[in-house]
């Protein structure tokens, strides 16, 4: 997409705090480089270190696309993203974390998704898995089909969370992230919307290397399949799936206790380290 002057303006934002110098780079610049240019990045800035503030503040006053929000005291990450939701001006909303690198032509293919099937809300894609030295370690690929995502709601995300673009009129409706479900804001936000009737899909395009710590990523991890958990007993049980399938999906997911919850996350933490 060579032109994209008649393409929807692409609101990508960022909550960052104290990522590594390098790190925030590489993310940032993999979004300034896309090959679709109608964006703007917005980046809820909650660091306290002095060389990741530089850095941002060196890229923003070298590109009038990118925008830095701070608010003077620590707003959290939840309260960040939420932030740089109500400064969005984009009618397509994508995410992004400040140590992942989008690949070069991510916006380029959700745009075109999002133009090529109107009555999809949510999307996401696929992923590479690097280390700290950015080395592909692992892949993972999500479901395409508005079945498929729901059934997987019961046992992981069904999106790659920093790979999700959603339409304006999520937000313009009242939808952003609950500060309360702060570890899993993500699937929380995802079932709201689900509940009041939007519809969900992935391409199966990878969109994104998404970054893994080799250090404290399984004890925050657990925590956050934890709480991820308890988002979902919270609210799909308030509005239970529409066939004998879903039904029996739902009435499993009321009996896992959250202790299964932590020792299923060690299981498949295993499998990408």
């Amino acid at each position: 997409m060579a032109k994209t002057d008649n393409y929807p303006l692409v609101s990508i934002i960022m909550a960052t705090y104290n990522e590594p110098t390098l790190l925030i780079k590489k993310s940032i610049h993999s979004i300034l480089n896309q090959d679709y240019s109608n964006i703007e990045l917005l980046i809820a800035d909650d660091s306290t270190n002095i060389e990741t503030i530089e850095v941002i503040n060196s890229i923003a006053n070298e590109n009038n696309r990118v925008k830095i929000i701070r608010k003077g005291n620590k707003m959290g990450f939840v309260p960040a993203l939420n932030y740089a939701l109500r400064e969005a001006k984009g009618s397509l909303i994508a995410r992004m974390d400040g140590d992942d690198v989008a690949l070069p032509d991510r916006i380029t293919k959700q745009v075109n998704y999002a133009l090529n099937n109107p009555t999809i809300d949510v999307f996401g894609g696929s992923i590479n898995i690097i280390d700290g030295n950015d080395k592909i370690i692992s892949e993972r690929y999500y479901p395409t089909s508005s079945l498929s995502i729901q059934i997987m709601f019961v046992f992981r995300s069904p999106f790659a969370h920093p790979t999700i673009m959603f339409r304006r009129k999520i937000i313009d409706t009242g939808f952003f992230y609950n500060p309360f479900y702060k570890k899993a804001e993500d699937i929380d936000f995802f079932i709201r919307l689900y509940k009041h009737g939007y519809k969900f899909g992935n391409l199966k395009d990878k969109l994104l290397n998404y970054r893994v710590p080799n250090d404290l990523q399984e004890k925050r991890n657990r925590e956050q399949w934890i709480f991820n958990h308890k988002a979902r007993k919270k609210f799909i049980l308030r509005k239970p799936f529409f066939s004998i399938a879903s039904f029996v999906i739902s009435w499993t997911y009321k009996h896992i206790p959250n202790t299964f919850v932590a020792r299923y996350y060690r299981k498949e933490n295993n499998k990408i380290s």
